[in-house]
């Protein structure tokens, strides 16, 4: 579905339902008043220096809807477009009959495909416990995500570089000790939300700890245990630690290290790196900011993986906010793997959220 028709049947769904809003509730109880939409937009208008090429795309585009029930109960509904298909490892065999692991994070599909990305019933049990279920929001760098600030422009490093799924089938529970710690623990399917669960039954098990010692400080500790979708791969394990500081009102610096063992379920191909992000306030309305980030790969022995490249990335620019909910940013973004030449190109990305 092109993405124009879907906007139209979004704001003419959402202009029916507030047409009702005056009669505050229907014959069941339901409060239109209660229902909040939801929309966010990303796209990107790219010059890639290195093949002189111009480009326009839609990066991100949620739609959906809350509701809440009461103070303790709430439901929400998103849609996503993406293009959901993906190759993952496969076994290829030489002329002499050897095998070799062959591994790709390669997607394709329609380009504009909507998918359901969450559908969650949230009870907040007691003013520390809160118990969600359904096609949920996973919390792995939520926190480092909403620190650096720029979503918009580059994914944070797990989801930049290994792809890990936003959202996943199953359940979490958050527990805020007080104000200094808050621990969160997961039980999910480990495919992300557009695949059912695997024929082993596999899952994947996660836990983090947010440390805030004072106003100007956040931390986070993460693991997360992820078990095989097949007899011949390995758990794959991951451990992340972040930190960041406010250093005044105008300005802010984070760092983060993650390291990932059999990643993608692959016996003994392990990868790790850091990201070093800082932003300052120039004006109000108006955000310089800088990246630097380090991914290294360490493969398994006698055996061929391809797609795995240790690299380097710089990422800087200007973000501007306007208007409340819409953001722009003209940025750089070159990414330098070991060996090879810069890739790098300029973009004028957007955001719009409601």
């Amino acid at each position: 579905m092109k993405m124009k028709y879907l906007f139209l049947i979004f704001i003419v769904f959402f202009s029916g339902l507030q047409s009702f809003s005056q009669e505050k509730k229907n014959e069941a109880g339901f409060d239109f008043d209660k229902l909040k939409p939801i929309a966010q937009v990303f796209a990107t208008a790219n010059y890639n220096v290195n093949e002189q090429l111009y480009n326009y795309y839609f990066g991100r585009a949620h739609l959906g809807l809350q509701y809440n029930f009461n103070k303790a109960w709430s439901a929400k509904i998103i849609i996503d477009r993406g293009k959901p298909s993906r190759i993952g490892t496969f076994t290829v065999a030489d002329s002499a009959g050897q095998q070799f692991i062959v591994s790709s994070d390669f997607r394709e599909g329609a380009k504009y495909t909507m998918f359901l990305k969450f559908a969650s019933l949230r009870w907040k049990a007691t003013e520390k416990l809160t118990l969600e279920t359904g096609a949920l929001l996973q919390n792995h760098y939520i926190t480092q995500e909403r620190f650096w600030g720029f979503r918009y422009v580059a994914q944070t490093f797990q989801d930049l570089y290994w792809h890990l799924p936003s959202s996943d089938l199953g359940f979490i529970a958050f527990y805020k000790f007080n104000k200094t710690f808050a621990m969160d623990l997961a039980l999910t399917n480990g495919e992300g939300p557009r695949f059912e669960q695997d024929d082993l039954g596999s899952v994947k098990l996660a836990g983090g700890l947010d440390i805030i010692p004072a106003d100007n400080f956040s931390g986070r500790i993460y693991y997360h245990h992820k078990a095989a979708t097949s007899n011949t791969g390995e758990t794959e394990q991951m451990f992340s630690a972040f930190a960041g500081w406010r250093i005044s009102f105008k300005s802010r610096v984070g760092i983060e290290f993650n390291l990932m063992d059999n990643l993608q379920n692959i016996d003994g191909l392990k990868s790790y790196g850091y990201s070093v992000y800082g932003a300052m306030s120039i004006s109000p309305k108006m955000q310089v900011f800088g990246r630097f980030d380090r991914l290294l790969y360490e493969l398994p022995e006698n055996e061929v993986l391809t797609g795995f490249n240790n690299l380097s990335a710089i990422i800087s620019g200007l973000s501007l906010n306007p208007v409340k909910g819409v953001s722009c940013s003209l940025n750089y973004q070159g990414f330098i793997p070991d060996g090879e030449d810069l890739n790098h190109g300029f973009n004028l990305s957007f955001e719009f959220k409601i």
